[in-house]
């Protein structure tokens, strides 16, 4: 493989990496939350346990964000338990996300070492190279990211 077409194949699998741990309520896209014996006892748990209160209240609880009713109840918001059921599994929390992207960044930059011993001498690096690289990386990121948290539904 050219030099070129290492390089394009590098970015191309950059991109998406970075925005895969986004896209995906599966980790690295494979592994789904149910495997997780400890994951189904928080969400189990969590939807068991509800607690009464004279005042209106946020939780923000491993399910999601929970508003209190009328009565004082807590009860899971519409649009996460949507997403929830229609996933099938629980949703994955920020740093579950984040731990899947800085294992990603150091997959890609496994391969792209691989690569270029292949093509001839591997060049020293400092720590200078591999932070702009996961400064990169994290902009590589941020469509998924914006997907992900950002994106408004409207109607």
């Amino acid at each position: 493989m050219g030099n070129s077409a290492s390089i394009w194949l590098i970015i191309v699998l950059a991109v998406f990496a970075a925005n895969l741990p986004f896209l995906n309520e599966r980790c690295f896209a494979i592994i789904s939350l149910h495997h997780f014996s400890f994951i189904k006892s928080i969400f189990s748990d969590a939807s068991k346990n509800r607690v009464k209160t004279d005042f209106p209240a946020v939780d923000i609880s491993a399910s999601g964000l929970v508003f209190s009713s009328s009565d004082g109840s807590l009860e899971k918001s519409r649009d996460i338990e949507a997403s929830a059921d229609r996933a099938g599994a629980p949703l994955k929390s920020l740093w579950l996300r984040l731990f899947e992207l800085i294992i990603l960044y150091f997959c890609v930059g496994g391969i792209a070492a691989v690569l270029e011993s292949a093509a001839g001498n591997r060049f020293p690096q400092g720590w200078e190279f591999y932070a702009i690289n996961a400064c990169l990386f994290l902009v590589l990121a941020f469509p998924g990211f914006v997907y992900r948290y950002l994106k408004r539904s409207h109607g």
